[in-house]
């Protein structure tokens, strides 16, 4: 994805819903595609991985987003693939429709940017490419988008713990889906840590809060922790042995250093 352009003339939202309709659900209930995973998606909207999984959650619970697992091309594993509701491609298509009758320039001339994009040139990636003039400059730096890689260790330390009294409980699991999803960690990866430590267990409560903070640093990406986030760090908090009060004070001051 390039440079900001005019991509700020929508919020991350509208542009995950303009990515996403360009890229529909296949027939086949088994294949997806690598612009429908956080990575595709993330890349065609502009912005770093680790900030999208408050987008899609908030698309999911409006009922304009789907998620599902599939196969995609390329990846060994199973993958968490995104596609439009209904209500989604609904309200995609007038966004859509607005974009394309808006008039750009390119070194041809004047055209619309519906008759400029297409199958080949996304729409975003017009968008992203105009200058203040909205003339499409395809020699616009690209912008490099922060990446992160899933931290494995961390979703292994929150494993240890939870699995720690021999079981894992339906809050636990709720909270572990919560986090991986975070993390960007797939399916399989999922699978594959958990059958490794599920026999294994760590006591130090030393390593408990430190296991506490790292979750709270990666909530805390954006600047603020939601309510669905407080309820996985509670949630956290409880599997880790730590005391609620202790913990609420641990995060507060946490927070007070790094606002």
């Amino acid at each position: 994805m390039s440079g900001k352009g005019k991509l700020s003339d929508f919020t991350v939202e509208q542009r995950v819903l303009i990515h996403l309709f360009e890229h529909p659900k296949k027939r086949s209930q088994w294949e997806g595609k690598h612009e429908q995973t956080q990575a595709g998606i993330s890349g065609g909207v502009g912005i770093a991985r680790k900030h999208l999984p408050r987008t899609l959650k908030s698309l999911i619970a409006q009922d304009l987003v789907e998620v599902e697992t599939r196969h995609v091309e390329g990846s060994k594993q199973r993958c968490r693939v995104y596609f439009l509701t209904p209500i989604g491609i609904s309200a995609a298509g007038p966004m859509r429709e607005g974009l394309a009758s808006r008039e750009i320039s390119t070194d041809e001339g004047k055209t619309t940017l519906g008759q400029f994009a297409g199958h080949e040139i996304p729409y975003l990636h017009v968008l992203s490419h105009l200058n203040s003039e909205n003339h499409y400059d395809q020699t616009m730096h690209d912008k490099e988008i922060e990446e992160d890689t899933p931290s494995v260790d961390l979703y292994r330390k929150v494993l240890h713990r939870a699995w720690n009294d021999g079981q894992v409980t339906a809050d636990e699991r709720g909270m572990l889906d919560d986090i991986s999803l975070h993390l960007g960690l797939e399916p399989d990866s999922v699978d594959k840590i958990e059958s490794e430590v599920s026999s294994q267990r760590v006591d130090s409560p030393e390593q408990q809060i430190d296991t506490y903070l790292e979750v709270l640093e990666v909530a805390w990406q954006d600047g603020f922790i939601s309510d669905d986030e407080q309820a996985m760090l509670d949630c956290l908090g409880r599997s880790l042995g730590l005391d609620p009060k202790y913990i609420a004070k641990v995060q507060l001051e946490w927070i007070i250093r790094h606002s």
